[in-house]
């Protein structure tokens, strides 16, 4: 049973929070915190007879490491290895693996430095070090760090879930409120010369990227229906760039605001619901705020 709840823990979404300001907070706040633990924990003798350097340089050192080390590890490494579509799918997993390699790095790092400006290099003393940072930076990093991880889940999933129960009350508000409207019909020209999209903005309700074509999805008698062209997901965007309720939420997805029936959603996204089809809208980081500015300014 312990088994298969710690799974379902880890698989859980959480959001991928890493950026170049917060990266920097994070590497500055340790790197210090760091320097000043070594300071007041480490005798000066121990220093002066086995480092090169004196002891406030020594420290200093090491809060450098730790720095340069956060710095690698959440900066660095995502620029070049992390696509938007792990960011997207980003769990709380992923964030403790980032976390235990980061505190691994840090490890690595500061032995390395430890290394060089040591005065003795025998193999027991490197591994008496390894050891002696490696509790330092666990002790003074893990638990910390794991408890950060769950508080931000449990206060991002409270935020998350009043914020969708608040659009899903607009959303009821403005659904009753709807008056019928005169069809807005829009005709365009897919990529098959014979072929012509002609869309009723009222019925429209999203449209999904897939390959070369796009599958649009419309409501009409109490019906939701389908089809294919072939047209590419931001030429129909552009096309529709005059209704301002018609935004993208996903690289894949257009929806129209108007006809959205609920949201639901978790700590890392939100989803969008239509009446009459399963088919479920994803809401993308990126997208989030355009999707929030243009659903909260649109009077349906």
């Amino acid at each position: 049973m312990f088994r298969n709840y710690s799974i379902q823990i880890i698989h859980k979404p959480y959001p991928y929070l890493f950026s170049l300001r917060r990266n920097l907070i994070i590497a500055i706040t340790l790197g210090v915190l760091i320097f000043v633990v070594n300071l007041m924990a480490i005798d000066e003798n121990y220093v002066n007879e086995n480092f090169i350097f004196s002891k406030p340089l020594v420290c200093s050192l090491a809060g450098l490491t730790t720095f340069l080390s956060i710095i690698f590890v959440v900066e660095f490494i995502p620029r070049l290895f992390f696509t938007p579509d792990l960011k997207e799918s980003w769990t709380i997993g992923k964030e403790i693996l980032l976390i235990l390699s980061l505190l691994l790095v840090i490890i690595l790092f500061n032995n390395s430095m430890s290394f060089m400006i040591s005065k003795k290099h025998t193999s027991f003393n490197i591994l008496l070090r390894f050891l002696d940072s490696s509790f330092y930076v666990v002790i003074i990093g893990i638990v910390p760090a794991f408890i950060i991880v769950w508080l931000n889940y449990t206060i991002l999933l409270k935020e998350n879930l009043k914020e969708i129960s608040l659009y899903n009350k607009q959303l009821e508000s403005r659904v009753a409120k709807r008056e019928n409207t005169v069809p807005d019909i829009i005709h365009i020209q897919s990529n098959n010369k014979n072929e012509v999209l002609n869309l009723d903005i009222d019925t429209f309700l999203f449209a999904k990227a897939e390959g070369n074509y796009i599958d649009v999805f419309v409501k009409t008698s109490g019906e939701v229906n389908s089809k294919p062209y072939r047209l590419t997901i931001q030429k129909l965007e552009d096309v529709l760039a005059d209704y301002p309720f018609i935004i993208s939420t996903h690289r894949s997805f257009i929806v129209n605001l108007k006809n959205i029936s609920s949201t639901s959603g978790n700590a890392r996204n939100y989803r969008i619901k239509f009446n009459g089809t399963p088919q479920e809208v994803p809401v993308s980081r990126n997208k989030f705020q355009a999707f929030k500015d243009a659903f909260n300014l649109k009077k349906v």
